[in-house]
This record gives C-alpha cells, sequence and structure tokens, in this order.
C-alpha cells in the first residue's frame, strides 16, 4: 500500500470479529512502480504465516506472536506501586553548575540614547516612554550543565501476572471460509 509518503506492505488477520494488523510493518518491496508483483501467503496449521513477493520471502513467523490476535498472557499488576525513593530521571541539573554573574538574559532593554521628540505632548500623547531596543549584551537562556543521576534506577515497570482473560487459541489461523 502506498498513501503518500507512507509505504508498507500490510498483512491483516480478522479473528473474532477483529481485523488485527501486524504489529510491525512488513517490507515494502516495490522497485519498479507501475510493475505488477506476485504476492504469496502461505498459512501453516501450527499458527505461522509466510509472506513473499515476486518469489521473495519477506517474512516468516507466528501469527501468536506478532499480531494481537489474543490476549496477552501477562498483565502489569494493578496492586503494584511505584515505591516513593524510587528515582526515574536518568540525568539531573548539576548542583555544582552556576550562572556566570556576566550572563545577560533580557533580550529587549530601553533604549537610552532615544530621546522624546520636541512635538511631544504629554497632555494628548500620555507619558513619553522610550522604546526598546535588542539587547547586545544578550547570552540567551540559561541552562545549567547536566550530569547523570546518581540515584537513578531505570524506568519503573509494575510487576507482571496471570492475565485472568488469556485464552490461548491453536486455531487461530483457521478461517470458516476461505
Amino acid at each position: 500500500d502506498k498513501c503518500g509518503y507512507t509505504k508498507r506492505t500490510h498483512l491483516i488477520f480478522s479473528y473474532k470479529g477483529k481485523n488485527v494488523l501486524k504489529k510491525s510493518d512488513l517490507d515494502y518491496k516495490q522497485e519498479g512502480e507501475g510493475t505488477s508483483h506476485l504476492y504469496r501467503m502461505i498459512l501453516k496449521p501450527d499458527n505461522t504465516v509466510r509472506v513473499e513477493i515476486d518469489e521473495e520471502k519477506i517474512y516468516e513467523g507466528s501469527i501468536k506472536e506478532d499480531w494481537e490476535v489474543l490476549k496477552p498472557k501477562e498483565i502489569p499488576d494493578p496492586a503494584d506501586k511505584k515505591p516513593d525513593d524510587w528515582t526515574d530521571e536518568s540525568m539531573i541539573d548539576d548542583p555544582e553548575d552556576k550562572k556566570p554573574d556576566d550572563w545577560v538574559e533580557e533580550k529587549r532593554i530601553v533604549d537610552t540614547d532615544a530621546k522624546k521628540p520636541d512635538d511631544w505632548d504629554d497632555e494628548e500623547d500620555g507619558e513619553w516612554e522610550a522604546p526598546m531596543k535588542d539587547n547586545p549584551a544578550y547570552k540567551g537562556e540559561w541552562y545549567g550543565k547536566r550530569i547523570s543521576n546518581p540515584a537513578y534506577k531505570g524506568f519503573w515497570e509494575a510487576k507482571k501476572i496471570a492475565n485472568p482473560e488469556y485464552e490461548d487459541d491453536d486455531t487461530v489461523y483457521k478461517y470458516a471460509e476461505f
């Protein structure tokens, strides 16, 4: 299938009334746009599938592993909670790093060379304010150096438990009508 800039080969299985797309894309082999190609899918009773384009294998694997036709065997334990002392930030601001005293973050400053126009009338025009100008000393927003967090424990995941809704099915390959 070629939709705009996206090119991919789809293989969708229908299981219990639900269409299921493969978890990752199959290779897209369409060199020579505008020519016909031979697609072959071999579906086996051991729940494996092989896909060929122009007699070249582009995929071979398990329907149960590569398509989400079955509910997962394990799920995150909803009772498991991240410990309060768990740190999952890998980088932190360096506490030793300080902003230099001469660092200027003001992008615009009052133009001190500007003069109030001679024909300015405070009563009619309001109180005169000098215009703003770009600050030549401006260095941008300051960011401290980042360092590895010594307390970092990694990405936290709840422990896995058996999924009570999981049901194995050795006939996911089977179709009543083909």
